[in-house]
């Protein structure tokens, strides 16, 4: 089955390294052309933003003819190939009509430093049999960006410890830009549970809002959807997967924790359930830096295609470096995930780097630290439901359901101590 495209290759069988497309192109040789032709990329771009594609020296990367540089992003899979077995037309769809969105929101935030979006549009479907390899590109997705100065991963890889701790913290400083974006109303609302990670509720029946109360009802929702009823499928029907009874039982307890775990909303504490933008995928591999000057800088963040809606106390401040900069189950920094190749030196850069980042995040994002301690259970339930991968479900989540009852038990034994004195 044809879910994305291959690496393409040049006309001797080596593989191609993105360099010169353009060149190649126009001397007849197309490393992409066994699925799809460059020149229609370039004549869309040029109609649609009135220009002329005069170089393609790197990747996507547009040199054109009368405004600043581009990069294009084009799907490597083609929703009319025959046998196609990628995302629906509908979700793909339905994820770049999100992401626009997002970029045209962040084009009033230049903290942020979202990329800026020129050019999109969906992938179209064409009627009938898929049989034969498509002629056009209609079926691929298509973002155009303005280029940012800088390169992305790589760069990284180049920088001086110091310069490292200078760029996470930057980094810190947009996290938290991002932490405080007021979403315009609507937004949460018709956005919110279209991006859920699966299992997710099929609707709704109650309002959207920044409020404890629906707080509780997008756990108990989420929980319903996750594990339903014994026998009932449970995670993705290819697994074959159903319900049994420690699943069930285990939902019980989950659902009992929900109302315990969720702080009051008293005084500043209804800050918490604010509803925020997350990017999803926030790192250096989804950033360009520029290290050209005397000191590195970020120029943008981009690629927002896994962007989602939560309460503060549920918003993630992980950023991906090489590893996982992010926080234990007490709020403090903590690298989450670990190169475990690395020597002492590397590891102790790691820990700086994560506690460099944290500190700079809360000092710019105060009421970020609160909601991440106030929402220490909360974040540990909905991490564990967003982390599961359908692998062994009874055992998965007796362990879950297990912390639950620890948890009430410890909670319990904390409200009677404080009725006794």
């Amino acid at each position: 089955m044809y879910w994305r495209d291959g690496w393409p290759t040049l006309a001797d069988g080596s593989v191609y390294d993105g360099k010169r497309l353009l060149e190649l192109v126009r001397n007849g040789e197309r490393p992409f052309s066994a699925a799809w032709d460059v020149n229609l990329l370039i004549r869309e771009i040029e109609q649609e933003l009135n220009t002329q594609v005069a170089d393609i020296p790197l990747g996507f990367q547009l040199e054109l003819s009368n405004r600043p540089s581009a990069v294009a992003r084009l799907a490597r899979g083609d929703v009319n190939w025959p046998n196609f077995d990628g995302f629906s037309v509908d979700f793909q769809i339905s994820e770049i009509k999100f992401e626009a969105e997002v970029y045209k929101l962040m084009e009033t935030q230049p903290a942020i430093k979202a990329s800026k979006l020129l050019y999109h549009r969906a992938p179209k479907q064409h009627e009938g049999p898929r049989t034969t390899t498509p002629q056009d590109i209609q079926g691929r997705r298509l973002m155009v960006f303005e280029r940012a100065q800088g390169g992305s991963g790589g760069v990284w890889r180049r920088l001086s410890s110091a310069h490292q701790l200078d760029v996470v913290a930057q980094a810190a400083v947009i996290r938290a830009a991002l932490f405080h974006f007021q979403l315009p109303p609507g937004f949460a609302e018709k956005w919110l549970r279209e991006r859920l990670f699966e299992q997710k509720p099929k609707s709704f029946d109650f309002p959207v809002a920044s409020t404890r109360e629906f707080c509780v009802a997008l756990f108990t929702s989420k929980i319903e959807a996750t594990i339903r009823n014994i026998g009932d499928i449970i995670g993705w029907e290819d697994d074959g997967n159903v319900v049994g009874p420690k699943a069930a039982a285990a939902k019980k307890s989950l659902l009992r924790l929900i109302p315990y775990m969720l702080p009051q909303e008293e005084g500043s504490n209804s800050e918490i359930y604010r509803l925020v933008l997350e990017h999803g995928d926030f790192g250096i591999h989804n950033m360009t830096i520029d290290d050209e000057g005397s000191s590195p800088e970020i120029t943008s963040v981009f690629d927002w295609e896994t962007g989602c809606i939560v309460p503060a106390l549920l918003s993630d401040t992980l950023m991906c470096t090489l590893v996982d900069l992010g926080i234990d189950g007490q709020g403090r920094p903590a690298v989450t995930r670990v190169d475990r190749n690395s020597d002492q030196e590397v590891a102790h850069q790691q820990k700086a780097l994560t506690e460099r980042y944290h500190k700079v995040l809360f000092e710019q994002a105060p009421d970020y630290q609160k909601a991440v301690q106030a929402g220490i259970y909360a974040r540990h339930l909905w991490f564990a439901l967003r982390d599961w991968r359908g692998d062994d479900p009874e055992e998965y989540f007796r362990r879950l359901g297990a912390w639950a009852d620890e948890t009430m038990r410890k909670r319990n034994a904390v409200v009677r101590s404080e009725e006794d004195k």
